[in-house]
């Protein structure tokens, strides 16, 4: 068995950095930072053993628990920057042929940051079941389980909202959180929203057949679920997934509160069924080695959306959970 304890000390700090032009080249200027803007003292906890269930060691007992925590990312500091200038969204219209229509705009002086931020941090346990069979082929069974929480993420804590519903053109009649004070009295908060979550769970199967007889062979069947609310949750199909923030444009989810309608259920790399094999075998009269390979996937999971105009802009709003329509499965 081992035990194990990391111990992590971080400092999230906006510095003070010199002005650019719109060229971006250093000026004379200089932008003041806001300082340390919070400070983590984290510990993460690490064991696992290992027992031995026969004499011969031909059946093992495997178990890991371990929490890792994440690390301070500087993607996230960037909506605060006091060096940051507005930026305004705009949407293509038909009817005059170019970006006309106003979507949002986001003001840095209406963005502040959690100092009382958490870390945010994955809990992952695993039970696996070694057996080897004879000493050409070995088969093994394992149960893994991670939970994540504590993400950062936006919410407004300054805009007032009503709920109301818009009627689609097939008839569907859809809940949606209509401003009702001024845009200008929107506050984006980055914090720990309790609405984000993380949960998987998976089983896999799997079996090694070693080199013998002039041939080897290996395969796996995965069965897992990965369930959750993430801030890419709400994406198209082809979304990736992450759990932060901090990608080459921030992402805004959760500014609005019509970004969480439905976004709770399966996660962007959600596949359910995944089996993989693999096979090498000598052909001796020709000197020959013939290897072949097969993975099969099922589809990523996505849902429909719609676009409503309300009063704090045009909304992106899904219609169902995510999960509830699949890609083709790969193969």
């Amino acid at each position: 068995s081992d035990v194990g304890v990391r111990l992590d000390h971080s400092r999230a700090i906006s510095q003070d950095l010199p002005t650019v032009d719109a060229e971006g080249r250093k000026t004379s200027g200089m932008t003041r930072g806001l300082g340390t803007v919070y400070t983590w003292n984290v510990v993460s906890p690490r064991m696992g053993v290992n027992l031995r269930l026969d004499r011969g060691a031909r059946t093992m007992l495997r178990a890991n628990y371990g929490r890792f925590n994440q690390g301070v990312l500087t993607g996230e500091l960037d909506p605060i920057s006091p060096g940051n200038t507005p930026t305004t969204t705009m949407a293509y219209e038909a009817s005059s042929g170019g970006y006309t229509r106003f979507v949002s705009m986001v003001d840095p002086s209406v963005v502040s940051l959690d100092p009382d931020t958490r870390t945010p941090h994955t809990d992952a346990f695993s039970l696996a079941l070694d057996r080897e069979t004879n000493r050409q082929l070995r088969a093994s069974a394992a149960y893994i389980r991670k939970r994540g929480s504590d993400f950062v993420g936006w919410t407004d804590v300054g805009g007032l909202y009503r709920e109301e519903t818009r009627t689609l053109a097939d008839g569907t009649v859809l809940p949606v959180f209509a401003l009702t004070n001024s845009t200008r009295d929107r506050r984006f908060f980055l914090t720990n929203p309790d609405t984000l979550f993380l949960h998987y769970d998976g089983l896999v199967l799997a079996f090694d057949k070693r080199m013998s007889k002039g041939w080897q062979a290996s395969g796996s069947y995965t069965y897992s679920k990965a369930f959750g609310l993430q801030v890419m949750s709400n994406g198209a199909a082809d979304a990736p997934q992450f759990s932060t923030i901090a990608r080459p444009d921030s992402l805004t989810f959760g500014q609005d509160p019509n970004d969480l309608t439905n976004a709770a259920g399966r996660l962007p790399n959600d596949r359910p069924h995944i089996f993989r094999a693999a096979g090498v075998a000598h052909v001796p009269w020709q000197a020959v080695l013939v290897a072949a390979n097969l993975q099969y996937f099922s589809g990523k999971p996505w849902a429909a959306t719609t676009q409503v105009a309300l009063p704090q802009g045009n909304q992106r709003i899904m219609l169902e959970p995510r999960g509830s329509r699949r890609l083709s499965s790969q193969m």
